[in-house]
Protein backbone atom coordinates (compact mmCIF):
# COMPACT_ATOMS: atom_id res chain seq x y z
CA UNK A 1 0.00 0.00 0.00
CA UNK A 2 1.73 3.29 -1.43
CA UNK A 3 0.83 6.79 0.58
CA UNK A 4 1.68 10.16 -0.04
CA UNK A 5 0.63 12.59 1.72
CA UNK A 6 -0.72 16.79 0.95
CA UNK A 7 -2.49 18.89 2.42
CA UNK A 8 -5.78 19.94 1.79
CA UNK A 9 -8.94 22.67 3.12
CA UNK A 10 -10.65 21.28 6.13
CA UNK A 11 -14.95 21.20 6.17
CA UNK A 12 -17.02 20.85 8.92
CA UNK A 13 -19.09 17.71 8.87
CA UNK A 14 -22.98 17.65 9.24
CA UNK A 15 -25.42 15.84 12.06
CA UNK A 16 -27.33 12.33 11.56
CA UNK A 17 -31.00 12.79 12.64
CA UNK A 18 -31.14 10.61 15.27
CA UNK A 19 -33.94 8.01 14.34
CA UNK A 20 -32.86 7.58 10.59
CA UNK A 21 -29.31 7.02 11.89
CA UNK A 22 -30.05 4.06 14.81
CA UNK A 23 -32.21 1.88 11.81
CA UNK A 24 -29.54 2.46 9.56
CA UNK A 25 -26.43 1.93 11.64
CA UNK A 26 -28.41 -1.65 13.34
CA UNK A 27 -28.79 -2.74 9.12
CA UNK A 28 -25.29 -2.27 8.28
CA UNK A 29 -23.87 -3.84 11.44
CA UNK A 30 -26.54 -7.09 10.78
CA UNK A 31 -25.06 -6.75 6.88
CA UNK A 32 -21.67 -6.67 8.08
CA UNK A 33 -21.96 -9.01 10.60
CA UNK A 34 -22.99 -11.71 8.14
CA UNK A 35 -20.29 -11.22 6.17
CA UNK A 36 -17.33 -11.03 9.31
CA UNK A 37 -15.04 -14.35 9.24
CA UNK A 38 -16.39 -15.32 5.86
CA UNK A 39 -13.02 -16.99 3.79
CA UNK A 40 -14.31 -15.96 0.58
CA UNK A 41 -14.94 -12.48 1.54
CA UNK A 42 -11.55 -12.24 2.89
CA UNK A 43 -9.71 -14.34 -0.07
CA UNK A 44 -11.65 -12.18 -3.07
CA UNK A 45 -9.79 -8.60 -1.55
CA UNK A 46 -6.32 -10.49 -2.08
CA UNK A 47 -6.59 -11.02 -6.32
CA UNK A 48 -8.53 -7.72 -6.59
CA UNK A 49 -6.65 -5.34 -9.14
CA UNK A 50 -5.01 -1.87 -7.59
CA UNK A 51 -6.62 1.23 -8.16
CA UNK A 52 -4.60 4.53 -7.53
CA UNK A 53 -7.36 6.73 -5.02
CA UNK A 54 -6.60 10.24 -3.12
CA UNK A 55 -8.53 9.94 0.56
CA UNK A 56 -8.91 13.28 2.12
CA UNK A 57 -9.09 13.19 5.68
CA UNK A 58 -10.46 15.92 7.13
CA UNK A 59 -9.62 18.29 9.83
CA UNK A 60 -10.72 17.65 13.45
CA UNK A 61 -11.09 20.21 15.82
CA UNK A 62 -13.24 20.53 19.09
CA UNK A 63 -14.11 22.85 21.49
CA UNK A 64 -13.24 21.51 25.22
CA UNK A 65 -14.53 22.38 28.32
CA UNK A 66 -11.43 22.47 30.83
CA UNK A 67 -12.66 22.21 34.38
CA UNK A 68 -9.04 21.79 36.08
CA UNK A 69 -5.45 22.35 35.42
CA UNK A 70 -3.24 20.17 37.61
CA UNK A 71 0.92 19.92 37.77
CA UNK A 72 0.46 15.74 37.97
CA UNK A 73 -1.45 13.06 36.27
CA UNK A 74 -2.43 11.89 40.43
CA UNK A 75 -3.95 15.49 41.01
CA UNK A 76 -5.95 15.71 37.95
CA UNK A 77 -7.39 12.25 38.24
CA UNK A 78 -8.30 13.28 41.89
CA UNK A 79 -9.89 16.17 40.76
CA UNK A 80 -11.43 14.29 37.61
CA UNK A 81 -13.38 12.19 39.81
CA UNK A 82 -15.16 14.56 41.78
CA UNK A 83 -17.01 15.35 38.37
CA UNK A 84 -17.52 12.10 36.39
CA UNK A 85 -20.54 11.56 38.46
CA UNK A 86 -21.90 15.28 37.95
CA UNK A 87 -22.47 14.54 34.15
CA UNK A 88 -19.13 15.73 33.41
CA UNK A 89 -16.34 13.29 30.97
CA UNK A 90 -14.12 13.84 33.61
CA UNK A 91 -11.37 13.19 31.21
CA UNK A 92 -7.54 13.74 32.22
CA UNK A 93 -5.17 14.59 29.23
CA UNK A 94 -1.87 16.39 28.95
CA UNK A 95 -2.21 19.90 27.52
CA UNK A 96 0.01 22.79 27.68
CA UNK A 97 2.38 21.63 29.92
CA UNK A 98 -0.49 20.63 32.73
CA UNK A 99 -2.72 17.88 33.22
CA UNK A 100 -5.94 19.35 32.39
CA UNK A 101 -9.59 17.67 32.93
CA UNK A 102 -11.70 18.02 30.52
CA UNK A 103 -15.48 17.70 30.72
CA UNK A 104 -16.82 18.19 27.57
CA UNK A 105 -16.17 18.51 23.76
CA UNK A 106 -18.11 20.65 20.73
CA UNK A 107 -18.19 21.20 17.55
CA UNK A 108 -18.97 24.58 17.94
CA UNK A 109 -17.12 27.39 20.01
CA UNK A 110 -20.30 28.81 21.39
CA UNK A 111 -21.73 25.77 22.66
CA UNK A 112 -18.44 25.04 24.84
CA UNK A 113 -18.17 28.70 26.15
CA UNK A 114 -21.85 28.36 27.15
CA UNK A 115 -21.49 25.52 28.74
CA UNK A 116 -18.16 26.91 30.79
CA UNK A 117 -19.86 29.92 31.61
CA UNK A 118 -22.46 27.71 33.17
CA UNK A 119 -20.42 25.61 35.08
CA UNK A 120 -18.37 28.70 36.74
CA UNK A 121 -21.19 30.97 37.54
CA UNK A 122 -23.66 28.43 38.89
CA UNK A 123 -21.48 25.13 39.75
CA UNK A 124 -18.70 27.32 41.01
CA UNK A 125 -16.09 25.45 38.92
CA UNK A 126 -13.42 27.33 36.94
CA UNK A 127 -13.84 26.34 33.75
CA UNK A 128 -12.77 27.65 30.23
CA UNK A 129 -12.42 26.75 26.44
CA UNK A 130 -9.81 24.96 24.54
CA UNK A 131 -9.27 24.37 21.18
CA UNK A 132 -7.95 20.79 19.93
CA UNK A 133 -7.49 20.65 16.63
CA UNK A 134 -5.80 18.46 13.77
CA UNK A 135 -4.46 19.59 10.63
CA UNK A 136 -6.43 17.87 7.38
CA UNK A 137 -4.44 15.26 5.34
CA UNK A 138 -4.62 13.76 2.02
CA UNK A 139 -3.31 10.41 1.60
CA UNK A 140 -2.66 8.54 -2.28
CA UNK A 141 -3.11 5.26 -1.91
CA UNK A 142 -2.58 2.37 -4.10
CA UNK A 143 -4.46 -0.57 -3.16
CA UNK A 144 -7.68 -2.83 -4.07
CA UNK A 145 -10.74 -0.84 -4.21
CA UNK A 146 -12.19 -3.07 -1.33
CA UNK A 147 -9.37 -2.11 0.50
CA UNK A 148 -9.94 1.64 0.30
CA UNK A 149 -13.44 1.57 0.75
CA UNK A 150 -12.55 -0.38 4.53
CA UNK A 151 -10.23 3.08 5.36
CA UNK A 152 -11.91 5.45 4.51
CA UNK A 153 -14.93 4.25 6.34
CA UNK A 154 -13.38 3.95 9.37
CA UNK A 155 -12.23 7.50 9.31
CA UNK A 156 -15.59 8.25 8.90
CA UNK A 157 -17.01 5.76 11.34
CA UNK A 158 -14.81 7.10 14.36
CA UNK A 159 -16.13 10.68 13.31
CA UNK A 160 -19.11 9.81 13.50
CA UNK A 161 -19.03 8.63 16.67
CA UNK A 162 -17.43 11.39 18.35
CA UNK A 163 -20.77 13.33 17.49
CA UNK A 164 -23.07 10.52 18.28
CA UNK A 165 -21.79 10.01 21.84
CA UNK A 166 -22.26 13.54 22.64
CA UNK A 167 -26.01 13.47 21.58
CA UNK A 168 -26.44 10.64 23.25
CA UNK A 169 -25.00 12.46 26.70
CA UNK A 170 -26.91 15.28 25.70
CA UNK A 171 -30.22 13.39 25.51
CA UNK A 172 -29.60 11.37 28.92
CA UNK A 173 -29.19 15.33 30.31
CA UNK A 174 -32.39 15.69 28.98
CA UNK A 175 -34.35 13.20 29.58
CA UNK A 176 -35.20 12.83 25.79
CA UNK A 177 -33.29 9.11 26.22
CA UNK A 178 -33.61 6.48 28.63
CA UNK A 179 -30.77 4.85 30.11
CA UNK A 180 -31.38 1.41 28.61
CA UNK A 181 -31.88 3.38 24.97
CA UNK A 182 -28.60 4.96 25.55
CA UNK A 183 -27.22 1.42 26.48
CA UNK A 184 -28.54 -0.32 23.50
CA UNK A 185 -27.06 2.50 21.02
CA UNK A 186 -23.82 2.10 22.40
CA UNK A 187 -23.85 -1.58 22.18
CA UNK A 188 -24.73 -1.35 18.57
CA UNK A 189 -21.86 1.65 18.11
CA UNK A 190 -19.49 -1.25 19.39
CA UNK A 191 -20.26 -4.30 17.63
CA UNK A 192 -19.92 -1.60 14.32
CA UNK A 193 -16.68 -0.50 15.19
CA UNK A 194 -15.37 -4.28 15.89
CA UNK A 195 -16.75 -4.94 12.42
CA UNK A 196 -14.45 -2.29 10.75
CA UNK A 197 -12.04 -3.31 13.13
CA UNK A 198 -11.77 -6.95 11.70
CA UNK A 199 -12.21 -5.72 8.12
CA UNK A 200 -8.94 -3.51 8.13
CA UNK A 201 -7.31 -6.50 10.40
CA UNK A 202 -7.96 -8.64 6.97
CA UNK A 203 -6.24 -6.40 4.49
CA UNK A 204 -2.37 -8.11 4.23
CA UNK A 205 0.11 -6.38 6.11
CA UNK A 206 -2.36 -3.82 7.92
CA UNK A 207 -0.62 -4.55 11.27
CA UNK A 208 2.80 -3.05 9.78
CA UNK A 209 1.16 -0.43 7.76
CA UNK A 210 1.26 2.77 9.94
CA UNK A 211 -2.36 4.02 8.40
CA UNK A 212 -4.16 0.93 8.95
CA UNK A 213 -2.81 0.01 12.26
CA UNK A 214 -3.83 3.40 13.52
CA UNK A 215 -6.98 2.99 12.62
CA UNK A 216 -7.18 -0.53 13.49
CA UNK A 217 -6.44 0.73 17.11
CA UNK A 218 -8.79 3.25 17.35
CA UNK A 219 -11.90 1.18 16.51
CA UNK A 220 -10.33 -1.20 18.75
CA UNK A 221 -10.44 0.89 21.66
CA UNK A 222 -14.31 2.49 20.74
CA UNK A 223 -15.54 -0.80 20.69
CA UNK A 224 -14.06 -1.75 23.86
CA UNK A 225 -15.53 1.69 25.45
CA UNK A 226 -18.76 1.30 24.19
CA UNK A 227 -19.08 -2.26 25.03
CA UNK A 228 -18.14 -0.88 28.79
CA UNK A 229 -20.94 1.28 27.94
CA UNK A 230 -23.60 -0.75 26.63
CA UNK A 231 -23.04 -2.72 30.31
CA UNK A 232 -22.76 -0.60 32.84
CA UNK A 233 -25.67 -0.37 35.44
CA UNK A 234 -25.16 3.85 35.43
CA UNK A 235 -28.39 6.04 35.67
CA UNK A 236 -28.61 9.53 34.87
CA UNK A 237 -25.69 12.09 34.98
CA UNK A 238 -23.06 9.32 36.07
CA UNK A 239 -23.84 7.64 32.55
CA UNK A 240 -23.42 10.85 30.89
CA UNK A 241 -20.66 11.40 31.81
CA UNK A 242 -19.08 8.10 31.01
CA UNK A 243 -20.24 8.86 27.14
CA UNK A 244 -18.89 12.02 27.88
CA UNK A 245 -15.41 10.70 28.56
CA UNK A 246 -15.85 7.95 26.06
CA UNK A 247 -16.52 10.82 23.27
CA UNK A 248 -13.23 12.76 24.61
CA UNK A 249 -11.04 9.78 24.39
CA UNK A 250 -12.25 9.14 20.66
CA UNK A 251 -11.75 12.38 19.31
CA UNK A 252 -8.30 13.21 21.35
CA UNK A 253 -7.25 9.59 19.74
CA UNK A 254 -8.39 10.19 16.93
CA UNK A 255 -6.65 13.84 16.61
CA UNK A 256 -3.54 12.01 17.61
CA UNK A 257 -3.59 9.81 14.86
CA UNK A 258 -4.24 12.13 12.25
CA UNK A 259 -1.36 14.55 13.63
CA UNK A 260 0.74 11.40 12.99
CA UNK A 261 0.20 11.01 9.54
CA UNK A 262 1.30 14.20 8.69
Amino acid sequence: MDLKRVRVRRERPTALAWALALCVTMLVVYVLTLNAGRPDVVESMAPAPRVTREIAFEGLKGWCVQMAACDSDQAARLAASAYSGRGAGGYVTRLEGEWAVLGAVYESEQDAARIARRLSEEAGIPSRVVCLEAEPVKLRITAPEAQIDAIAGADALLRRETRRLGEIALQLDRGELRPEAARTLCGVSAEEAATAARALSAIPGASENALCAGLIGRLETLSDMEKALSGSGEQGASLSGMVRCAQIENFVGQRGMQEGLR
